[in-house]
């Protein structure tokens, strides 16, 4: 799970380098409001929250989240 999570993050962080951002540095057309290239940033967010938090439900039920309270 470690691996994939892991794995994600990597690719996300490729998307958002040369090769693959310029596709998305138009000004138009307007998606959602946004110019694409922030539009773009906003659903790899969007999808980074996501997988975090699949991550921590994961953890949780497994037993691996430590309680809250702890110094």
């Amino acid at each position: 799970m470690y691996g994939g999570v892991l794995l994600y993050f990597v690719v996300v962080f490729a998307a958002m380098l040369w090769p693959i951002y310029p596709f998305f540095g138009r000004a138009r057309p307007l998606i959602a409001g946004l110019p694409p290239s922030l539009f773009y940033l906003t659903v790899l967010l969007l999808a980074s929250f996501a997988v975090l938090l699949g991550l921590y439900r994961w953890e949780a039920r497994c037993g691996r989240v430590d309680g809250e309270g702890d110094s």
